[in-house]
């Protein structure tokens, strides 16, 4: 895991003057914002037991001081579950979704959630299952972290040192100009949106591109 202070070589030199604390807020706010747009960072987690008359499973995060910021994919042992909004359930379940039980996991055939942590499938169960649910999901920094990842520092730190001075120079003190806020949100903002497919695609082969090649 990489410190808040190897992040400052990239930060500090560009916005003289700010408290150390500010720095490593803005520092930690820009990582949280970068892996929840990207979804960089995921995971597996291990399997979920399913218990009769739990509607919801609240998932543990992957590693100490990281949240969850999305579930990417779900699986029972027959295959892949399909992801659902609150409108596509009540379209596909007209007569109502949230209380519709099944007795074999072969039936359940979507998962929703209401919050980024949270997952509940469509039908739920009503017989135990034991490590039945599978899933991969995305996560971030906690508000309270003070390491990130070796992959932010070692491949985005450039990245992540635009959101933190694109913060910092938003501040009402001595040490922000609000003239050169804009500019790094911009570099901040294409970096995520050109990166966002990477966590989806993986790394064994490289999407062809006609640009934005320097964000590698």
């Amino acid at each position: 895991m990489a410190t808040l202070a190897d992040f400052e070589r990239f930060v500090v030199p560009f916005v003289e003057g700010a408290p150390a604390p500010a720095v490593d807020d803005a520092i930690v706010d820009a990582a949280i914002e970068f892996c929840t747009r990207t979804r960089l960072l995921r995971a597996f987690l291990d399997p979920v037991t399913l218990v009769p008359g739990t509607t919801e499973y609240e998932l543990d995060a992957p590693e100490a001081d990281t949240q969850i910021v999305g579930v990417m994919a779900a699986w029972l042992p027959e295959g892949a579950l399909t992801s659902a909004t609150r409108p596509e359930l009540e379209e596909v379940f007209p007569d109502g979704w949230a209380w519709r039980q099944v007795g074999t996991t072969a039936e359940i055939s979507r998962f929703y959630c209401r919050l980024p942590g949270i997952i509940q499938l469509v039908p739920s169960l009503t017989v135990k299952a034991p490590r039945a649910l599978r899933l991969e999901v995305a996560y971030a920094p906690t508000r309270t972290a003070r390491e990130l990842a070796d992959v932010l520092l070692n491949f985005y730190a450039e990245h992540l040192a635009n959101g933190a001075l694109a913060r910092l120079h938003q501040h009402k003190a001595g040490y922000a100009d609000a003239g050169r806020a804009g500019g790094y949100l911009a570099d901040f903002d294409r970096a995520c949106n050109v990166l966002a497919d990477d966590g989806a695609r993986g790394f064994v082969k490289w999407q062809m591109r006609t640009g934005g090649d320097e964000f590698r």
